[in-house]
């Protein structure tokens, strides 16, 4: 069947009444929001028993191969989707399976290690074609019902997160700085917290009433969970997320997100003593960290080390890199205690050399020449999916953000939205990722 046609076949699905009613459509949406809370009940029920549902991210991981068998049902086509992308972005794509799967399979040192790491950044990349294809045709009237989805999700998870943390309060053994709860330290309480904010209060701007209030109270919590996780980067990363949201506004609905932003955070502060069981968490953790002046190193929590270790290690094999999951036996300063650098593009060329980190930024090309666009036509969920999109960059610079499995999920569903372009009338949308 010809492109076109399939085109053709899907369009209807687009602009149909009863499009809104399809079952898949409303199965991948509560598997996007019911995806956090769960993995933070699975996690930390399962911490002891079967630790591998958490480091593996087991629930993020079949939540996303949920979303491809619902878009498979409701029609998807792996192959016309790849025939619609752009060749740059197809040959990068091409390009990028190889190397990993090079790297991975033939080079790594701990052959085994490498395997299930693979695994989810295949089924990240799938999902991501799944659902940038069905929010080009049969799914784009609720583009930005996804966005609601995740913002749901990272509120539930962040309900679940503080109802946890109550009924382990009196427990003497709990690991205050590991947590468990979907997450594997308490700084990575961000990833969650920085996306919740960005859409709640990207999405305030075209709400009026209780939508708008209801929209700045999710904000006010997601910037809650980021300071309670005690991380620097997350509310750094947060307020850039705010930026990023006033940029691309009109001027004249700027002063309205300002006082929504002021508004949550004058929530957020003092409410985050309320939850400080432990001196890793919390504004004051923030603050004796960001005044700190024991030199760069102490200042940066060891990355500078663990940086230079790791260039050291990528100019030992540059082209084609180490393989997933050998960071924590290979980088003596991380003391066998992390598995990335906390940096995303050092993360990169480590797991994968310039070869895979090349085919990947080649492959995102499209994407960042729409993004330098947006400006020029962002409507709410671009710009909420833009900040959220910055706001775990961002982290990702200083953190694990594109590391862990659940941000990945987030990041690859905001580039699927902003890539699908906008639907006209009856017309496949693509975007920057399109021919």
């Amino acid at each position: 069947m010809s492109i076109a046609a399939a085109a053709d076949r899907a369009a209807p699905a687009e602009t149909s009444p009863q499009a809104s009613a399809r079952w898949p459509l409303c199965g991948a949406l509560a598997t996007v929001a019911l995806a956090a809370p769960l993995f933070a009940l699975g996690g930390w029920l399962a911490l002891d028993s079967h630790p591998a549902i958490l480091f593996y991210a087991v629930p993020i991981v079949a939540a996303e191969l949920a979303v491809i068998a619902l878009a498979i049902a409701d029609g998807f086509d792996m192959r016309a989707a790849l025939a619609r992308l752009a060749p740059a972005t197809r040959a990068g794509a091409a390009g990028w399976l190889v190397a990993i799967a090079l790297t991975n399979l033939a080079i790594a040192a701990r052959p085994g290690a490498p395997l299930p790491l693979m695994l989810t950044s295949v089924v990240h990349a799938l999902f991501g074609l799944a659902l940038w294809a069905m929010l080009g045709s049969a799914w784009a009237h609720r583009r930005k019902s996804f966005l609601l989805a995740a913002c749901a999700g990272a509120a539930l998870y962040g309900a679940v997160f503080t109802a946890i943390v109550a009924a382990e309060f009196g427990n003497p053994g709990f690991n205050w700085v590991g947590v468990g709860i979907g997450i594997t330290n308490i700084r990575q309480l961000g990833f969650y917290g920085v996306p919740l904010a960005a859409i709640a209060l990207a999405l305030s701007c075209g709400a009026r009433g209780r939508g708008a209030a209801l929209a700045t109270v999710g904000g006010a919590f997601g910037f809650w969970l980021t300071i309670v996780s005690g991380s620097r980067v997350a509310l750094a990363a947060g307020l850039l997320a705010m930026a990023v949201i006033a940029v691309l506004l009109p001027k004249g609905q700027r002063r309205g997100l300002a006082v929504r932003v002021l508004a949550a955070l004058a929530v957020a502060v003092p409410a985050s003593y309320l939850l400080v069981p432990h001196e890793a968490w919390g504004l004051d953790r923030i603050l004796s960290r960001g005044l700190s002046g024991d030199g760069i190193d102490h200042y940066t929590s060891g990355r500078m080390a663990i940086w230079r270790e790791t260039w050291a290690a990528i100019v030992e094999r540059p082209l084609l890199g180490h393989g997933e999951g050998q960071f924590r036996t290979q980088v003596e300063a991380g003391m066998g205690a992390i598995n990335h650098p906390h940096n995303a593009l050092l993360q990169f060329l480590y797991q994968w050399g310039v070869a895979g980190t090349g085919a990947l930024a080649l492959m995102l090309w499209g994407t960042g020449l729409g993004l330098l666009r947006l400006a020029r036509r962002a409507g709410d969920g671009e710009r909420a999916a833009a900040a959220a999109l910055t706001g775990l960059v961002a982290i990702a610079m200083l953190e694990g953000a594109l590391y862990h499995a659940y941000p990945v999920m987030i990041v690859v569903t905001c580039l699927a939205l902003l890539n699908a372009g906008r639907p006209e009338g009856h017309r496949t949308g693509g975007g920057a990722l399109a021919k």
